[in-house]
């Protein structure tokens, strides 16, 4: 951002009790629930605002794609009070009888007219009304979900992601899930028996210190995917998945037949000076 003062937005106030720090010259307000921020002289921020993170699926279940990364380093505020949306990460899939469940995407974090939608769910297998098995594509998002797997039915793809917010989800392979895609890559592909890693976030320095958001969930298989770096959780074949990290939009972890996880939620992260 320019360092100009006279082109710096001035703060006047907040609510959602944002943690409030310096950087040398610079002040940092870093809102980890929603709520909102009076600008008394408009003028520039740097942003950050990351979605919240895709839960993996369940049954063979892809891990969830990675909350939108959005990073402005000039963004201008006229006067007044901008609204501050932290969004949630999306809940883990929950099977209903004897099939799989898909995870839930992410929600969108925002600050004023500045968006960055969820990751998406995670994918399993599921049935027809005929009770025939199929798979299912991975949910779009801003990072894509990984793909769900199965004994039977094709393989299928990772969902879709919106540029350059993140990347696609990994496909699916036999009884194996894709890896959710991460802000700085895509998920893994499945293999025959092991899970797709999570794609890899992406690092800011908006707070003083370099951190990584943005990472996306590993798919559950007999060897399942790793999260990727970034809040991304981590798959599971019978035991439980890992959920993707708080306040990093980090999606959560697949399993195969133990149980998935929930994304992580987002943040909101402004700079003046």
């Amino acid at each position: 951002m320019d360092k100009d003062s006279a082109l710096q937005a001035q703060i006047a106030s907040t609510t959602g009790s944002p943690t409030v720090t310096t950087d040398g010259s610079a002040t940092v307000y870093s809102f980890t629930g929603s709520g909102s921020i009076t600008v008394s002289r408009a003028g520039f921020v740097e942003l950050l605002v990351i979605g919240g993170g895709g839960g993996g699926g369940d049954g063979y279940g892809g891990g969830g794609g990675a909350g939108g990364f959005l990073s402005v380093t000039s963004a201008y505020f006229a006067a007044g009070t901008s609204t501050v949306v932290v969004g949630a990460g999306g809940a883990a899939g929950t099977p209903s009888g004897n099939e799989g469940a898909p995870g839930n995407n992410g929600q969108i974090s925002r600050i004023g007219d500045f968006y960055s939608p969820g990751g998406g769910g995670g994918t399993a297998w599921s049935r027809t009304s005929a009770n025939t098995v199929y798979k299912l594509d991975g949910s779009n998002g801003a990072s894509g979900g990984g793909a769900g797997g199965g004994d039977v039915g094709a393989n299928k793809s990772g969902g879709l992601a919106i540029a350059p917010l993140g990347n696609v989800g990994g496909d699916s392979a036999n009884a194996a899930g894709g890896g959710g895609g991460g802000a700085d890559a895509a998920g893994s592909n499945a293999t025959t028996n092991y899970g797709g890693n999570g794609g890899n976030g992406s690092a800011s320095s908006i707070t003083g210190s370099s951190v990584t958001y943005s990472g996306g969930g590993g798919g559950g298989a007999l060897v399942a995917g790793s999260g990727g770096s970034g809040g991304g959780g981590a798959g599971s074949n019978s035991g439980s998945a890992t959920g993707g990290s708080a306040n990093t939009g980090g999606g959560g972890g697949g399993t195969s037949i133990g149980t998935s996880a929930a994304g992580g939620s987002g943040i909101v992260i402004v700079r003046v000076g």
